[in-house]
């Protein structure tokens, strides 16, 4: 096994993830008492540019046979949290997709990346997800303009399709060889919820174009 594998154990995952949904409360309540953070709205710009060349080295991970692949790939997700701590110190909104996918994605990782010899076609699904964050934290960084997010939207539901549809062929070949299959179950039961949640916020997008609420 590999150092983090032996590392991120279950008990050190809900430490993780404890330490980060307190920090959040932590950050809403100062907010909450103090006003946003004039200066992280700036902050955020370079970190988004710093996160799409990461990103990038990330995507070249994944299709690369590098052992730092699944460690590096795993750890990016754990400096995503940031995401979520620069919109709460900002004043902004954290919503229901938002929220779960930051808190749940490093489980997704612990469970299907990270575990060597359990993790047959990972790096479909990594490589998606990187070469849409390339793009994304790109845009978010200043990287304006229709057509850019019109390609967001796409690739944002493109991603999560190939992880499933990997996972799906990967846990049918273990399922007929005798394997355990729960990992991809996981994987994949995940990355639906966030299809779902995905289409719920475009629906709703759509609906408060139109004068419409959130309802």
């Amino acid at each position: 096994m590999t150092t983090l594998t032996t590392l991120f154990t279950p008990n050190l995952m809900l430490l993780q993830t404890t330490l980060f949904l307190t920090t959040w409360t932590t950050l809403h309540l100062l907010v909450t008492l103090h006003g946003p953070f004039p200066s992280i709205s700036t902050l955020m710009k370079y970190n988004s540019r710093l996160y799409s060349l990461l990103s990038f080295t990330l995507l070249l991970l994944a299709i690369s046979n590098s052992p730092l692949a699944r460690e590096s790939y795993h750890v990016s997700k754990i400096y995503e949290y940031l995401d979520i701590f620069f919109v709460v110190l900002s004043g902004g909104k954290v919503d229901l997709h938002f929220g779960f996918h930051h808190t749940t994605t490093i489980w997704l990782t612990w469970a299907r990346v990270l575990p060597e010899g359990e993790n047959e076609g990972w790096r479909w699904f990594a490589a998606a997800n990187a070469a849409h964050h390339v793009l994304m934290y790109a845009y978010f960084g200043g990287w304006n303009g229709e057509r850019v997010r019109r390609i967001l939207l796409v690739t944002g539901q493109v991603q999560l399709v190939v992880g499933m549809v990997a996972d799906g062929v990967v846990g049918w070949g273990r399922w007929k060889g005798g394997q355990e299959v729960w990992r991809m179950g996981f994987s994949a039961g995940l990355l639906g919820v966030y299809l779902g949640l995905s289409l719920r916020e475009m629906k709703m997008r759509r609906g408060r174009g139109k004068g419409g609420g959130e309802g």
